[in-house]
């Protein structure tokens, strides 16, 4: 499950940089690590992004389960209907009648593979969007943690818990893209800045002006 998200983003990602959200790189929250771990499938799962796509595709599979339903009935009421008449039926009449029959059944069949591979291309780009859009939160994640490479956690047999950023990775994502409908650039920073001190005399200014 989830075959795409086992990937490893590697050092290049640090090559991104921070984007416009991100004022600045800030320490390290943890102790260096030159590996970030992540259990994508976790992030996926558990993020509000991932559950909405998969609320969707699960929304749309179940809307094709019921087209198919409507008409395999369709499919097996007509095929009564003709097994019926055919005693009452010129030979002829039902030999066009049946081939009528074959050429629908078939055409349904048709579409109804086109639906199946439809929702299996819907799911994959689906999935390949959600990669693609947090690609830069992991990248500065990394940055921040002071890695140079993040691995899948199914690909790691041993680690320390502070080279684990996957609870981190899921507060990021549902922070800064929400249930991805949301525009990045509307989000809050990845580390929202220290608020500036109101009350702090402007330059130039003294308290008996």
């Amino acid at each position: 499950m989830l075959h795409f998200l086992r990937v490893t983003l590697m050092a290049a990602f640090a090559a991104i940089g921070t984007f416009g959200w991100a004022q600045e790189v800030r320490a390290p929250r943890v102790a260096p690590s030159p590996i970030m771990i992540v259990d994508f499938e976790r992030v996926f799962s558990e993020s509000l992004y991932g559950q909405r796509i998969t609320a969707d595709l699960n929304a749309e599979r179940e809307r094709v389960q019921a087209e198919n339903d409507r008409l395999a009935e369709e499919l097996l009421a007509e095929e009564s209907a003709l097994t019926e008449a055919r005693g009452a039926m010129d030979p002829e009449a039902f030999r066009e009648a049946a081939t009528a029959f074959d050429e629908w059944a078939q055409s349904v069949r048709a579409s109804r593979e086109a639906e199946q591979d439809r929702l299996v291309t819907l799911r994959d780009n689906e999935r390949a969007r959600f990669v693609e859009r947090i690609q830069p939160l992991m990248s500065e994640m990394m940055i921040e943690r002071g890695a140079v490479v993040t691995m899948d956690r199914r690909a790691v047999i041993e680690a320390l818990d502070t080279a684990n950023a996957t609870e981190e990775a899921i507060e990021v994502i549902n922070a800064v893209l929400g249930d991805g409908r949301r525009d990045p650039a509307d989000s809050p920073p990845l580390r929202p800045q220290r608020p500036a001190d109101n009350n702090a005399a402007e330059p130039g200014l003294s308290d008996e002006d």
